[in-house]
């Protein structure tokens, strides 16, 4: 599977000039560029981070059947980066693939594959084989061998990367329902290709520089013409982009990033990867409604005041909360007021704690 020469030079063009619009220079190389910073260098902290979460140089053959192997995978899956002064989930591996590895019973023949695997005392494809016979999926398997070696393994999404590589001109090969290793060793012999050939723009490109290049032709930047010669490609919200991003560098006196990030909603940005935004005019609606009512806003769950415990500090602050789940909203879906709650930081995060969520009612109960 060969990627023409002309089409990665069409495309690094396109890539050049939508990195510029934003960067207001050309890219001199992917680690200076600060829309790929913000956007996709974070996956390097989540590599470092998942590394040292796993521990697997201190595993021990005792440790096999004891549950400690699983534990330490749980714990590199769930990794939680700060990167450019904001908090990252790890959102490489699906939260679902995440919640069943989460739930397996402790399995010894599970165990021996993972330390034999992280120890290198079994072949790559085999262990990917033995993986599919755990009923493991295939971006779960591939993330397991991107923290193994991120010079060699990626992680991949299969349905997102497949009209990637239509857009680089090999419409025929397909990762979705192809688990194998014969699919993912193709998967990584084309980024491969790609890191290559960015080396002839940036010496110090990796591989993972490569897989970044390849999700923001796919995700950040919109094919509008289908002819592969001459297409262009657009930045679909270059303004949510610029905004998001330069609202994270400016001095705020009071900032409540972490409630945007955590639970976003509603229209399409570029944060990371494609997230949907919460439409913070009816937030702040909200808040002033429920200001009008009690100055300490109070939540609607605990009754814990960020005013009456920080002062000036705390003085309007609090977290909203929609009570239908983002799987369940649309783009632009219209919310009213009866459909979002004002909740103190800890209340949140207990809402959000499983899947499906649980509600206001129970959580109330719970407390009481």
């Amino acid at each position: 599977m060969t990627i023409q020469h002309e089409i990665l030079e069409t495309r690094f063009s396109e890539f050049s000039d939508f990195i510029k619009t934003y960067d207001k220079q050309d890219i001199l190389s992917f680690k200076t560029s600060k829309l790929v910073d913000n956007t996709e260098n974070y996956k390097y902290s989540v590599y470092e981070e998942a590394r040292e979460n796993l521990g697997n140089k201190f595993w021990k053959t005792d440790d096999i059947g004891t549950g400690k192997i699983q534990r330490d995978v749980i714990s590199a899956i769930k990794t939680r980066v700060n990167h450019n002064n904001q908090i990252i989930n790890n959102n490489l591996v699906d939260w679902r693939k995440k919640d069943n590895f989460s739930k397996r019973s402790n399995s010894t023949k599970l165990e021996t594959i993972l330390f034999d695997f992280f120890k290198s005392k079994i072949q790559d494809q085999k262990a990917f084989e033995n993986f599919l016979d755990e009923k493991l999926s295939y971006q779960f398997i591939a993330y397991l061998f991107f923290i193994k070696d991120k010079n060699k393994f990626m992680p991949i999404s299969q349905e997102k990367f497949d009209i990637i590589f239509e857009i680089i001109g090999l419409n025929d090969f397909k990762t979705s329902s192809n688990a194998s290793w014969e699919n993912y060793t193709t998967f990584i012999d084309i980024i491969k290709q790609v890191r290559d050939f960015l080396h002839t723009k940036d010496s110090s490109a990796t591989l993972l520089d490569a897989h970044s290049f390849l999700w923001i032709l796919g995700n950040q930047m919109k094919e509008i013409k289908s002819n592969l010669s001459g297409s262009t490609f657009i930045l679909t919200s270059l303004n949510d982009v610029e905004k998001k991003l330069q609202e994270k560098d400016s001095k705020q006196d009071i900032v409540e990033d972490d409630d945007e990030l955590a639970f976003p909603e509603g229209k399409e940005i570029y944060n990371l990867h494609k997230s949907k935004e919460r439409n913070r005019e009816l937030v702040c609606k909200v808040k002033d409604r429920s200001l009008k009512t009690n100055a300490n806003l109070p939540c609607q769950i605990c009754g814990f005041s960020f005013y009456d415990k920080y002062g000036e500090l705390g003085k309007g602050f609090i977290e909203a909360h929609h009570l239908f789940p983002i799987s369940q909203l649309t783009n632009e879906t219209e919310t009213k007021f009866s459909d979002m709650v004002l909740v103190c930081s800890n209340c949140h995060r207990m809402l959000h704690r499983k899947r499906p969520w649980i509600s206001i009612d129970e959580l109330m109960d719970i407390i009481k």
